[in-house]
């Protein structure tokens, strides 16, 4: 997808090189934060877009690209959400495998939500609010 993002941006006429999609494409494999598609443009835009002149038609061409994705977002969110959670189990410890099996998913999602709800600020570090 982000072949055909890089190839629409130029149609557009802006000047995007192949060292800058490959630094967006280092970027997006860090961990850093839960990838919005708000979080993608900005992302996108600050590291394809190298003179504030062509902001204009980079929106332009992120609209197209999002209309066009939009039929894949929606088969995405078809997936059974069983097919999601082995994936995840997959990558868990043994610890946390047996802290889910004691208390149960449903009871670790609702303590989950329960924390952001409390949570009123930023998080780095520590091991009770969840990390922002």
């Amino acid at each position: 997808m982000l072949i055909n993002f890089f190839y629409l941006l130029r149609q557009y006429g802006i000047p995007v090189s192949i060292n800058e999609l490959l630094t967006l494409i280092e970027v997006l494999r860090r961990p850093i934060m839960m990838p919005t598609l708000d979080d993608f443009y900005r992302t996108a835009r600050m590291t394809l877009v190298k003179d504030e002149s062509h902001f204009d038609r980079y929106d332009q061409a992120f609209a197209a690209f999002v209309k066009r994705a939009e039929p894949i977002i929606e088969k995405y969110k078809e997936i059974p959400e069983h097919w999601l959670l082995a994936d995840f189990k997959k990558n868990l410890t043994d610890e946390q495998k047996a802290a889910i099996e004691k208390h149960g998913w449903d009871k670790l999602m609702e303590l989950f939500k329960e924390r952001l709800e409390e949570q009123k600020g930023r998080h780095a570090g520590g091991n009770k609010w969840i990390g922002t």
